[in-house]
């Protein structure tokens, strides 16, 4: 019985996991925004995962957008525009970033 309890845990692959991936963020081009010439502004959010069991973190656009608006003090981006990268090393540690880049409006 134990065994087949361990199996389940292993089969599916994680005992928690807490993590949020990039789904969808709707933002507002350049010129509706009205600023074609604002300065970018740069944010990333990741998540992390350990040997396939635990995993945490914010890898979604919105966390990615809150970080650049934190760092550029700006109301919000226009024209964001988003790169997902990953890193896995042999299964003992992952990690996935989602980093945003556009214009800060004030």
């Amino acid at each position: 019985m134990r065994a087949a309890a361990f199996g389940l845990v292993f089969a599916s692959g994680c005992i928690y996991a807490n993590v949020a991936t990039p789904l969808a963020y709707r933002a507002p081009t350049a010129q509706e925004a009205k600023v074609e010439g604002a300065a970018d502004a740069e944010g990333t959010a990741c998540d992390h995962a350990i040997l396939f069991l635990v995993a945490w973190g914010d890898a979604g656009y919105a966390a990615a957008v809150a970080d650049a608006r934190s760092k550029s003090g700006g109301a919000q981006l226009a024209d964001v525009r988003a790169d997902t990268t990953f890193v896995n090393v042999l299964g003992v540690y992952q990690r996935a970033c989602t980093r945003v880049t556009g214009k800060v409006v004030r």
